[in-house]
């Protein structure tokens, strides 16, 4: 780049809040602002939204970056903070009067930005006739790892955004980000969305080294009372700073352990699909702000979390997948610092798993969704370090061993 172009960078940033680009951002954002197809895999905390927010800032005119983002809460967030830095920036959801929802597709049509949708919006006939007068700059899919799982079970709308794209009558960019992603999960998700067969794909290290993983096998028993247990202990590791999720894997095991750890004068806070949108809402807000710093949700909580100081993540079950579990302690730690993943899991938790995933979908979802089992399955009875397993599963290659993970320690 020239000077010129460096200086019309850097004034960009300045508007994001960004001084310099991280090493892992700058060969996308390459690809991004030449106008390319590009893939990004890169975990959490990495600086992934930059990636459509900066060329969505350099545009000119009314061209608009569309966002697919599955989470009204994620949406809601990224678009206050970019309004507070003086940034075009709207969502389009179901939340919103009849009156704002028509007002916020017109301004998005007329003055471009970016917009946040979830993919259900473009079904919407009215959104998608508007959408298909606005000068579409890119699609954004975030939370891409979403597409492979479609077929199989929800969000089923993230399937279609590819025929949506196809209908317009000028081609945009299609960017896909997310933080897990197998090479398969890769191949899928491009041809789901129709991305160019030049496609820039660029995987960062699965690896964090600021997480020390664990892991704990417990015996079973009825009341769980030993599986509750191990969470006391893990969390007697936490000094009081920062936050805790505890990942519970029902909303029966959330109510019990909350109430096991509340009895026990913890301050912690709880979040299920079950309890009413205000109640959800008051939970979260009380985590974000310290007030509950230990949160007992199942993992419908971890998605739309953006908290920097996370110091632990403890999984009180076995999770359904490899992906879900990395996605998961992925809210572990975003400030770079120090942080503890534990999971505590019982030897029935797997077949009480596998009953799950069996009973979930057709053939070919049930083969796909069993394989991401046993790969946690591999993960938990595997002696070799732990995130050495995690890069062999997401197709990085793999490191030296992190000499921290409980399988490294035991090796000393």
């Amino acid at each position: 780049m020239n000077n010129t172009c460096n200086d019309e960078l850097s004034a960009d940033l300045k508007k994001l809040g960004v001084t310099n680009l991280r090493p892992q951002q700058e060969a996308p954002l390459a690809g991004i602002l030449a106008g390319e197809d590009v893939f990004v895999s890169m975990p959490t905390g990495g600086g992934k939204s930059l990636m459509f927010q900066l060329p969505a800032v350099m545009d000119t005119g009314q061209r608009l970056t569309l966002v697919i983002s599955p989470l009204r809460a994620l949406q809601a967030d990224q678009v206050d903070t970019l309004r507070s830095k003086g940034i075009c920036a709207a969502a389009l959801n179901s939340d919103l009067s009849t009156t704002e929802h028509r007002t916020v597709l017109q301004d998005a049509v007329e003055y471009g930005g970016l917009l946040y949708l979830a993919p259900e919006q473009l079904q919407n006939t009215t959104v998608a006739k508007a959408l298909r007068q606005a000068d579409i700059a890119r699609v954004t899919v975030d939370e891409a790892h979403i597409l492979p799982q479609v077929k199989d079970d929800f969000r089923k709308a993230y399937g279609e955004i590819g025929m949506f794209i196809e209908t317009l009558p000028k081609r945009p960019q299609i960017l896909a980000l997310t933080a897990t992603a197998t090479p398969d999960d890769v191949r899928r998700i491009r041809k789901s969305l129709g991305m160019s067969e030049n496609t820039k794909v660029f995987r960062s290290p699965m690896r964090r080294d600021n997480l020390r993983l664990s892991i704990k096998c417990v015996q079973a028993d009825k009341t769980n009372t030993i599986r509750f247990q191990a969470v006391e202990r893990a969390l007697s590791q936490w000094n009081r700073k920062g936050a805790v999720i505890i990942f519970a894997p029902t909303v029966k095991m959330v109510k019990r352990l909350y109430k096991w750890l509340k009895a026990r004068d913890y301050p912690v806070g709880k979040y299920h699909g079950k309890m009413k949108q205000a109640k959800r809402n008051r939970s979260q807000a009380a985590f974000m702000s310290g007030k509950t710093p230990i949160m007992v949700a199942t993992n419908a909580f971890g998605l739309g979390i953006d908290k920097s100081d996370v110091r632990m993540v403890i999984h009180a079950g076995l999770p359904l997948s490899m992906d879900g579990y990395v996605q998961e302690i992925g809210r572990a730690g975003r400030d770079g610092k120090k942080s503890h993943c534990v999971l505590i899991y019982a030897k029935s938790d797997f077949e009480h798993n596998k009953r799950i995933v069996s009973q979930s979908g057709g053939k070919k979802a049930v083969r796909r969704k069993l394989k991401r089992l046993y790969a946690l399955q591999k993960l938990i009875d595997s002696d070799d370090c732990l995130w050495r397993e995690v890069e062999h599963y997401f197709g990085n290659k793999r490191q030296k061993r992190c000499g921290k993970c409980c399988n490294c320690e035991r090796k000393l």
